[in-house]
Formats: C-alpha cells, structure tokens, sequence
C-alpha cells in the first residue's frame, strides 16, 4: 500500500485524531517566524484567535457545520487586530471544503455562502486595501475554489456508490433468478417423476394383485394380470429413461428421447386404465384442433394424473370428457370414490394438476358433488382461432 493509502486508511479509522494532527501542522505553519509565512502581528491575542479558528478544524469531519461557522466568524476579529487574513483563510477554505464533501449540495450552499459573503464584505470594508480589489477577489475565490473541489469529490463518491450499488443488485437478482430457475426446475423434474410413475405404478400395484389372487385358480387370468405388470414396467422403464436423457446435458446425450406425449395419445392412455380394470367412459365434444405443445402435454399428463387418482381411489368406474371450444380446452374426470380406498394420497397428484395448468394460463378445481362423485375440472385457454 502506497503512503497516501496508508494515510487515507488511518483517516477513515481515526478521523478525529488525524484532524488534530493536521490542525496542529497548520497553526505552526501558520504561526511560524518568518518573512512570507509569519502573521503580520504577533500579539497574544491575534495567536490565541489563530489556534481557536485552526483548532476546530480537528472536529471539521464530526462538526462540518459548526467548524465553517467558527473558522469563518474568526475572520472579522482577525482584521479587527490587524493580522494577516491569509493564516485565517486556509482554515476557512478547508472547512468549506470538508462542508462540500460531507453534505448535500443545498446544506453546503446554505452553510458556505454567508461566509464567503461575511469575509468578502469585511476584507472589502475593513482590511488593507480596501474595497473589491484583486487581492480581496482573490480571497474570495480561494474559499470558493476548496468548496467546489469539496462538491466534485462528493459528486464522484455519490457516483461510484451508485455503480456500485447497481453492481451489487445485478448480482444479487442475478443469484436470485438462478435460484428461481433452480427451484421453478425442481419442480418441474417433480411433477413429471410423479405424473409418470405414479400412473405406471398403479397399474402395476392392481394388476400384480389379480395376480397373486387368481395365480392358484385360474393361471390364464393371473397370466393376463402379469403380462400387464411387465408391460407397465417396461413402459414406466422407457419413461424414466427419456425423462433423465433429457436432464442430461444435450453434448452427452446419445438417447434417442420419444416425443413429447399429448392428446393424440389419449387413445392409447385410456386403453391402457381399461387393461387395467378401470371401467372408464370416454366422451369428446367439439372441434378436434391441434393444441400448443406446453398445452398439450399439460391437457395430457393432467388427464393421466386425474384417471390413476381415480383407479387408485375410486371404486373401478370413471368418466372422462374433452371438450373443445373455440378458446378453450375443457377436461374433466368423474368418479366415485370406494368406501374402502387402495391407498392413501398425498395430495401431491392436485398440487401438481394445479401447478401445469396455472403454468399455461389455466384453472383446475376438485372436489365432492352432492351425490358423493368426486370430480376434476380443468380448462386451458387455446387462443382465439384465426
């Protein structure tokens, strides 16, 4: 670290102690014996008057205000003794400066100018020579000159802070976003894991259940049952796989991923629940048109979630209807629910239903009817037709 830094450092720790230091320097430089540097009367009184206006330059950082009211008061008893102004002005100038730099732009007007005008006026009317002459302009630029170098530090302070205050909130709402990405992700890879599992696997539970009830009285049955396990298996198997293919980074993918799944699917899907022993009823109303991606894979998985809930809870029968309108896709899912339930839910399945279709602009509602049916309502928003 170069002296001036080190300097600067041991201003910002001890401030006061630093002004102190200088004040003293100053009044033996100003109050030293000799022929350009000397005060022109050396009485008691004119030297006690320099050490009060130079002394309360040791508080000028703590006291901006009150230091430029003494050190430019000082100025009218000096040329009433007949001392040199210029001792007397150097301390005025440092605190019209010190004012510059540690306030605002009005305070440090406010605060210079009636002293710049008291010492002006007194120099013009009371010192040798008088009246607006070069030298008294003189002094009055001198003070004026220390309070404008004061407002430009301030001004470069206030505007580095600034640059680096911005610095500070792009970084932080840089991490910010990453986070929200991070999480908005988790979420994403959380959905998809159950909307892909779960249906799978509760094919798997019930299936593998036929099984093990009909293996020992009718194998061809429980054969049928099982045939249904391994294809489940292998179509959540397959699943996982495109799903974690996608995860990894696209230089590291050699995975072939299957297409997206959506509502040219549904046939499929719904033969699927009726494999296995779901007595589902599909119905669709409305113009058939192709759907955006993010809205047909929401449309799809929301169906899927909706439809194992209901195998899974219900009591083997459901109701499935698609309904298009001219800007809106409506699906809605109805079933009993069974006294005695396969399993007990989370609710994690509605969460995320609600989740997809919040994310597309849509609306999701579920809940019991009057005649105890539990129904899921979804509708996604399409856009005008052209």
């Amino acid at each position: 670290m170069s002296a001036v830094g080190k300097v600067r450092a041991l201003a910002r720790r001890r401030p006061t102690a630093v002004d102190a230091l200088g004040a003293a320097v100053l009044y033996a430089v100003s109050a030293a014996d000799g022929p350009e540097t000397a005060l022109d009367v050396r009485t008691p009184a004119v030297l006690g008057l320099l050490a009060l206006v130079v002394g309360s330059l040791a508080v000028r950082r703590r006291w901006p205000l009150v230091t430029v009211a003494v050190t430019a008061l000082g100025v009218l008893p000096a040329i009433l003794l007949g001392a040199d102004l210029e001792p007397f002005l150097v301390p005025l100038a440092a605190a019209a400066y010190t004012v510059a730099v540690h306030t605002d732009r009005w305070t440090a007007r406010r605060a210079v100018l009636p002293g710049v005008l008291l010492v002006v006026d007194a120099a013009a009317l009371l010192a040798a020579p008088p009246g607006l002459t070069w030298e008294n302009l003189g002094r009055f630029a001198l003070v004026g000159m220390a309070a404008a170098v004061g407002e430009a530090i301030r001004s470069r302070r206030a505007f580095i802070a600034a640059i680096e205050e911005r610095a500070v909130r792009a970084e932080r709402s840089r991490e910010e976003e990453a986070r929200r990405q991070v999480v908005e992700e988790r979420l994403h890879i959380a959905r998809e894991l159950h909307d892909v599992v779960a249906h799978h696997i509760s094919v798997i539970n019930v299936q593998a259940g036929v099984a093990e009830h009909l293996i020992g009285s009718r194998p061809t049955e429980a054969a049928d049952a099982l045939a249904h396990v391994r294809r489940s298996s292998r179509a959540v198997l397959d699943e996982l796989r495109g799903l974690l293919g996608v995860l990894r980074r696209p230089e590291e993918s050699d995975t072939p991923t299957e297409p997206v799944p959506g509502l040219a699917r549904l046939g499929s899907l719904v033969e699927t629940f009726r494999a296995s022993g779901l007595r589902l009823r599909w119905t669709s109303s409305g113009e058939v048109r192709e759907l955006p991606a993010t809205v047909d894979l929401v449309a799809y998985r929301v169906v899927q979630e909706a439809l194992t809930n209901a195998h899974r809870y219900g009591t083997d029968v459901a109701h499935l209807s698609v309904a298009y309108t001219p800007t809106d896709l409506s699906l809605e899912v109805v079933n009993a629910l069974g006294t005695r339930p396969r399993a007990v839910g989370t609710g994690l399945g509605l969460v995320g239903m609600r989740e997809r279709a919040g994310a597309v602009g849509g609306s999701m509602c579920a809940g019991l009817d009057r005649d105890d049916l539990f129904h899921v309502h979804v509708t996604l928003p399409l856009g005008k037709q052209p």
